[in-house]
């Protein structure tokens, strides 16, 4: 699985609407994705990284492509 599909899965999980999220989705762009959803998705991204993420990456979170910016590195 590519890194993109990994993050549109983490994010769609974190959301509860797994299968509708795509690459190119953001904050501004799917209504789930308020405070709670993003605390879902960090942590997501932390249990797939197996680390915590810094406050400056949580609060760089905006989009599902900086999600599958942070999975690969």
């Amino acid at each position: 699985m590519s890194l993109d599909e990994r993050a549109c899965v983490i994010v769609g999980e974190a959301l509860s609407c797994p299968g509708a999220i795509a690459i190119g989705a953001d904050m501004s762009s799917v209504a789930a994705w308020d405070s709670l959803g993003h605390m879902a998705i960090v942590a997501g991204i932390e249990s797939e990284l197996g680390r915590n993420l810094t406050a400056e990456q949580i609060a760089s979170i905006t989009s599902v492509r900086r999600v599958a910016e942070l999975l690969g590195g």
